[in-house]
C-alpha cells in the first residue's frame, strides 16, 4: 500500500534561508572599492583576524575587485550579483591562511539533519595572477562560539564537514552534506585548519604561484526535518510521494524513500515535475559527494556511483529550475530534501 502526503514547502523555503545569514553574498553595507573588503558582506567575518583579508567581489565594484575580471582569475558569480574570493594557504610550510565565517540567526537544534553546501571555484587563470596552487581538505567548521584567527596562523580546529580530495576547478562546483549537529552551533568557518604538514599543495597554474585562492558562493544550511523527513537509521521508513510546491509555481513529487533491490518496485529515484518545463536534479552524499546528475529526460538514479552501489542511509537532493522574469534575466531556484536509501 502506497501512502500519499501532500505537504507545501514555501514557508520553509524562507525559513531555513534565513538560518545562515547572506549566504550569496548579496546584502551588502557598500560597494566595494578595493580588496579586503570581506567587512562589507553584512553577516560575515574574516574569524577574528587582525590581518587576513579575504576580497569581497561584485560587478559593480571598481579597482581589482570588480566581476568578472579579477586580479585572481576571471569568474562570474554563481547567484546574484556578488561572491567572496580567499587564500585559503600559501606555498607548502608557509602555513599562511584565510577563513570566513558566518554567525546564524538562531542556533543549530542538536540531532536534527541539515543540508550544507556552498559553491566553489578557482576561476579562469590569467597570467598576472599570483593564484594557481590547490589543496586537499578544506573544510567546515560549526562552533557554539567565535573562532579567532592569529593573524593569518591556521586555526586549530578538527571540521565536521571536509572535501578529502583536491580541489581545483575553473567551474563552479556544488558540495553539499548532510550534517547532524551535537551541540547547538552558532557559527559556521570556513577554510583549511591546522598546519601545512597534512596538506596536498598542488601547483595547478602558473610558473611559482603564491597561494591556493578560491571563490565562494551560495552558501546554504537548510533543515531537513519536517513532516515527511525519516530518522536517520529507520531501516523501514515509509514511502511516500510529496508534491513539493516552491517559489515560481513549481510542483514537484519526490519520494522520500527508494529500495534498489532489483525487484522491479521502486529501484530508481526520480523526481517527478507537474510541467513540462525543464530542470535538473543533484544527489549528494552525506559526505558531500555528488553521485547522480539528471533531468526530466533522464531513466533515474539506480542507487550506483562509480560502479559500486551506494549503503544504505540518508542523502540529499537538489532540484534547480529557472524562471523567466520581465527584466530578461532568468532567476535560479533551488530546492533541497532528504530521502532514504534502503536495501
Amino acid at each position: 500500500m502506497r501512502f500519499f502526503v501532500a505537504i507545501f514547502l514555501v514557508s520553509i523555503t524562507f525559513a531555513v534561508r534565513a538560518q545562515l545569514r547572506n549566504g550569496s553574498f548579496e546584502t551588502i553595507s557598500s560597494m566595494p572599492n578595493g580588496l579586503g573588503q570581506w567587512q562589507r558582506a553584512q553577516g560575515w567575518s574574516n574569524a577574528g583576524s587582525t590581518t587576513a583579508s579575504p576580497d569581497l567581489l561584485h560587478y559593480d565594484a571598481i579597482n581589482s575587485c570588480d566581476l568578472p575580471e579579477t586580479s585572481m582569475g576571471m569568474v562570474d558569480s554563481y547567484d546574484g550579483e556578488a561572491i567572496m574570493g580567499l587564500a585559503v594557504c600559501g606555498r607548502p610550510s608557509t602555513n599562511q591562511r584565510e577563513y570566513i565565517s558566518n554567525q546564524f540567526n538562531k542556533p543549530m537544534q542538536v540531532g536534527k539533519p541539515y543540508a550544507v553546501g556552498f559553491r566553489i571555484t578557482n576561476g579562469d587563470f590569467t597570467p598576472t595572477s599570483l593564484s594557481g596552487l590547490a589543496v586537499d581538505k578544506l573544510g567546515l567548521y560549526f562552533s557554539v562560539n567565535p573562532t579567532h584567527q592569529n593573524g593569518n596562523a591556521p586555526l586549530v580546529a578538527n571540521p565536521q564537514l571536509k572535501i578529502e580530495s583536491v580541489v581545483y576547478s575553473e567551474e563552479w562546483e556544488t558540495f553539499i552534506f548532510t550534517f547532524y549537529p551535537d551541540e547547538p552551533y552558532k557559527y559556521l568557518t570556513f577554510g583549511l585548519f591546522g598546519n601545512d604538514e597534512d596538506k596536498n599543495i598542488q601547483i595547478r597554474n602558473g610558473n611559482d604561484p603564491s597561494f591556493a585562492y578560491y571563490f565562494v558562493d551560495y552558501f546554504t544550511m537548510e533543515p531537513l526535518f519536517n513532516e515527511y523527513a525519516v530518522a536517520d537509521g529507520d531501516k523501514t521508513p515509509p514511502v511516500l510521494e510529496v508534491p513539493v510546491s516552491v517559489e515560481g509555481e513549481r510542483e514537484f513529487f519526490v519520494p522520500n524513500t527508494f529500495t534498489p533491490n532489483g525487484d522491479g518496485n521502486n529501484d530508481k529515484f526520480l523526481p517527478v515535475a507537474a510541467s513540462t518545463e525543464e530542470w535538473t536534479v543533484e544527489i549528494f552524499s552525506s559526505w558531500g559527494d555528488k553521485v547522480f546528475t539528471g533531468n526530466q529526460y533522464t531513466s533515474g538514479w539506480d542507487g550506483v556511483y562509480q560502479g559500486i552501489p551506494c549503503n544504505s542511509g540518508s542523502y540529499v537532493w537538489q532540484i534547480t529550475y529557472w524562471e523567466e522574469r520581465p527584466n530578461g534575466k532568468p532567476r535560479r531556484h533551488d530546492v533541497r530534501g532528504l530521502f532514504h536509501l534502503v536495501r
